[in-house]
């Protein structure tokens, strides 16, 4: 490199460190985690081992640099000089993928004062760790999908490798650093040289200088003693022509930048982490899981909200509580959500709605916490695992057998119907599913594992451990709950309550909170409106309210236009799935099963002719839609679902009835009665024309049947009277002539309202 290039370099680096001396401090949305946590080493002991979570957003600006530094600067300056180097604080930097951002885009001085401040001697004191999650698209429950590309792209990647350690998911990708620039200079290419070649580097200079140029081959070479290293390809060529004994794989061929999933990047022996989670990383990092959630308060702005629950919850309660929460956290004014549980039991369904609503929260925009004032058991337990902390009082327990009471699950059956839906609530919060089942199955025996290399420890039941991938590679230290429930301080020690405190105003001074708390509670309009909904729900109402709508629709359909049967109709359907919503049963998937069902079926009657596959599918649709409105699930599971399937059956018989019912009064009862008969069009009148036959005056004027047809004058034809043809009496004309009652006449013309007739002079013809 020329003296003159040298010295461009250090003027430019100079520039940037008085650049960074002089920002002002900013505090942008870094989440930090801040964990004066014990963190469980396996064996009983404890580590006193500081850990931080320090979001980075992507992509990486100058504010965001900024914020990141002055983050750092916080940490490090509350933590001792003396710290020795094992115990320092872990710092994990954890890259901001969730929105689809990579890091392409980042701007370079930016992410050069990050890194270069990642190497300051001040920070020594901590140790940092890039963390580089896989980008994960939510598509439905227990459906979460990896999306293509994720990563960290970009000059972000120059601060990923100033980090002491890179962690990085197997999926995710890191490289192409050099993706945004569209000419590579010396100045660029120096400063990468610079970062990566320092001493706690933690990838070679040429895998990094292979991400930042298109044109430099990257390959890794094992020669005769095993010994590997990362060259470009002039270094190969110049290792083949001495001779040596070589064995050249290539991992990034020329012309395109060097992009390395974390399984390559392993396989390479490049990185060690490849956690797959927050709280694998955790484990790997013998921290505790809470260490590294996101704390959207940690600069004491908490925004709280306090949740009591009923003693037993059930489908109305959790229906309430979803509907409340989107209230109050649709306008960004709580970010901190605390669970009050106390003694409570719950149905199952309703306790996993909960469960499935507080699993599905970002932790970096609203923390959610359950306190067990007292002992919490059952399907409630559930509740309280998938919140992000749990906080006990000291003589609270968690879990325990909880009786033969309403929300006890019984059997094998009806067990075996929800272990894969607490599988999938456990995986959402990147925990164990053992203890989650474990509420439901207080029998269940869950025992705590140390993994023998890493020290990591985890608590599962004899099916999960199984799964593992090197059991082997886990030795067990005893079994963890028991049929009295696991203590406090039990849970405390296993990771699984954030601290022990003496009731719910220590839990305010845990988060630095003031004394009032907004509360979540049932306002009066909430209880009448629920005890309302429930009437409607009840089986012996129900059925009537289907009843009534079906005997108002086919009402309606038996007179053009829309009038008060066809909204009376509108109204019960809408009542009966209103107070189904309401119960926890009907949801948009029944409304739109009868919307469908209910189009079907106008389609038949009134576009299609005949009855067919459209008639036959919107009733089945229809009544399908009905019956799953009237239970809480789509298929039965257990007994109890059998049972209730049974009584989802009584509100479908009822809207049978109806249409049967409506089937009889209309033909009979309504236009019988005065003040019903006005609700129907009346059948047209057939009347006594006097003269020995019937006439209808409202039928449609088209005689064109009647063309050849014989008859006789029923008065004289002047030349109009009437005439008697095969037994009705019409107004005619003749032909001209004068015939006189009585006399034989045959149709010769028939248009529109005018028939002509003529005499007939045979009348034996007829």
């Amino acid at each position: 490199m020329t003296q003159l290039m040298q010295i461009k370099i250090a003027a430019f680096s100079a520039f940037l460190i008085l650049s960074v001396a002089s920002l002002p401090e900013v505090d942008a949305a870094i989440a930090i985690a801040p964990a004066s946590l014990q963190a469980d080493t396996g064996d009983g002991s404890k580590t006193n081992r500081e850990g931080y979570r320090v979001k980075v957003p992507l992509p990486i600006d100058g504010q965001a640099s900024a914020s990141v530094r002055q983050t750092l600067k916080r940490i490090s300056e509350k933590t001792s000089p003396a710290a020795q180097r094992r115990n320092r604080p872990i710092v994990v930097l954890e890259f901001d993928t969730r929105g689809g951002q990579t890091g392409s885009g980042s701007e370079l001085e930016a992410c050069m004062a990050l890194a270069r401040y990642l190497r300051d001697p001040d920070l020594n004191r901590l140790q940092t760790v890039a963390y580089i999650p896989q980008r994960r698209e939510v598509l439905g429950w227990g459906n979460d999908e990896f999306m293509p590309n994720g990563g960290l792209n970009g000059h972000a990647v120059l601060v990923a490798i100033a980090a002491n350690q890179i962690a990085i998911d197997p999926e995710a990708a890191l490289g192409n650093a050099g993706i945004d620039d569209k000419s590579l200079d010396d100045l660029r290419r120096e400063i990468y040289r610079s970062i990566a070649s320092q001493g706690l580097t933690t990838l070679p200079v040429s895998v990094v200088l292979s991400m930042l140029e298109r044109d430099q081959e990257l390959y890794r070479v094992t020669d005769s003693e095993g010994a590997v290293s990362y060259v470009n390809g002039e270094t190969v060529r110049e290792l083949e022509a001495s001779g040596k004994p070589i064995t050249v794989v290539t991992v990034t061929p020329q012309g395109s930048f060097s992009l390395l999933t974390g399984k390559e990047l392993q396989g390479f022996g490049l990185v060690r982490l490849l956690p797959k989670s927050r709280t694998e990383l955790a484990r790997e990092l013998n921290l505790n899981s809470s260490v590294l959630q996101g704390d959207p308060g940690s600069e004491g702005e908490w925004k709280p909200l306090l949740v009591t629950l009923p003693q037993f919850i059930d489908s109305r309660t959790a229906t309430w509580v979803t509907r409340s929460l989107k209230q109050q956290l649709g306008g960004e004014e709580v970010n901190l959500v605390i669970f009050n549980l106390s003694g409570n039991l719950g149905d199952v369904e309703a306790c996993l709605r909960i469960g499935r609503l507080i699993a599905s929260y970002d932790s970096d925009e609203v923390r959610t916490v359950a306190f067990l004032e007292s002992s919490v058991s059952g399907p409630a337990g559930v509740i309280a695992l998938a919140c992000n902390q749990l906080i006990m009082s000291e003589e609270s327990r968690l879990g325990g057998d909880y009786g033969e009471g309403e929300g006890k699950v019984r059997g094998e059956n009806e067990l075996a119907g929800f272990r894969e839906e607490l599988k999938r609530l456990a995986e959402d919060k990147e925990s164990d599913w053992s203890i989650f089942q474990q509420m439901l199955e207080p029998s269940l025996v869950v025992t705590r594992y140390r993994h023998q290399t890493t020290g990591q420890t985890r608590l599962l039941c004899n099916a999960e451990f199984e799964g593992l991938e090197q059991p082997d590679q886990w030795v067990a230290l005893g079994p963890i709950g028991s049929l009295e429930g696991i203590t406090a301080i039990t849970a405390e020690q296993n990771g699984l309550a954030r601290t022990i405190v003496s009731d719910i105003e220590q839990v305010k001074k845990f988060y630095q909170l003031d004394e009032s708390i907004p509360t979540l509670v049932p306002s009066n309009v909430d209880r009448r409106i629920a005890k309302f909904a429930e009437f409607l729900s009840s089986p012996f109402v129900s059925p009537f309210l289907l009843f009534g709508a079906m005997f108002f629709l086919s009402t309606e359909l038996s007179a053009p236009g829309l009038g008060v049967p066809g909204f009376l109709a509108v109204l019960c359907f809408g009542l009966f799935f209103w107070s189904q919503s309401l119960d926890g049963n009907a949801d948009w998937l029944e409304v739109i099963m009868f919307v469908i069902g209910a189009i079907f079926i106008v389609m038949e009657i009134f576009v299609i002719p005949g009855f067919g596959v459209f008639g036959i599918g919107g009733i089945v649709l229809v009544f399908s839609s009905l019956v799953l409105a009237s239970q809480s699930f789509l298929v039965p599971r257990s007994l109890n679902d059998l049972v209730e399937m049974t009584y989802s059956f009584v509100p479908v018989i009822g809207a049978g009835f109806g249409v049967l019912t409506a089937g009889i009064v209309l033909r009979n009862l309504i236009p019988r009665t005065p003040l019903l008969r006005r609700m129907i069009l009346q059948p047209r009148k057939i009347v006594d024309t006097g003269l020995g036959g019937e006439a209808d005056p409202e039928a449609m004027v088209d005689w064109s049947y009647l063309m050849g047809l014989s008859g006789e004058t029923a008065t004289r034809l002047n030349p109009s009277g009437k005439a008697r043809i095969q037994g009705r009496v019409y107004d005619v004309i003749s032909n001209g002539q004068m015939l006189e009652q009585g006399q034989r006449v045959e149709v010769i013309e028939a248009i529109g309202n005018r028939i002509v007739v003529a005499a007939k002079p045979n009348l034996n013809s007829d």
